[in-house]
């Protein structure tokens, strides 16, 4: 098993089934490489879905160098309505650029989230141990706080 896929594992499981595993389906990750995490009905501000339910989808892409190197955008489904503050959809993904077109395909957007990992005040900070220090759960409530919700689980 690669060091990528045991920690994306293990995130999984011990930071963010605890949290978004509530219902069957609703968390998935890519099993065979650790490459992607995808979190279902997600809540969000009603006003920002085109169906005024108020619940998206998200999918984090998580690059080689995870945990080191954060996540650099994220994916929502296409319910999430666009404004003026959220750079999205027509903005290309340029970390994985062979991607782009084909989850445009399936029914997803990227938008840029960056996690700071250059500055020292707010750096991303992720340590050996997958519980504690930055790892993807921070990641998304960062894309939660982007998308104006400081939502949890329901």
């Amino acid at each position: 098993m690669s060091a990528l896929k045991r920690r994306v594992q293990e995130e999984v499981f011990q930071v963010l089934a605890p949290v978004y595993g509530d219902r069957p389906g609703r968390l998935a990750w890519d099993e065979s490489d650790g490459t992607w995490v995808t979190i279902k009905q997600v809540p969000v501000p009603a006003r920002l879905t085109a169906d005024g339910r108020g619940v998206i989808d998200v999918l984090i892409m998580i690059p080689a160098a995870y945990p080191q190197v954060p996540p650099d955008g994220f994916y929502c489904d296409l319910q999430l309505r666009i404004t003026e503050r959220l750079h999205a959809g027509n903005l290309p993904d340029q970390h994985y650029p062979h991607l782009t077109q084909m989850l445009l395909q399936q029914g997803w957007q990227w938008f840029c989230a960056h996690a700071n990992y250059s500055d020292i005040a707010g750096k991303w900070y992720p340590t050996g141990n997958a519980t504690q220090g930055d790892n993807l759960l921070t990641y998304f409530r960062l894309c939660l706080a982007i998308l104006g919700t400081a939502s949890k689980s329901t």
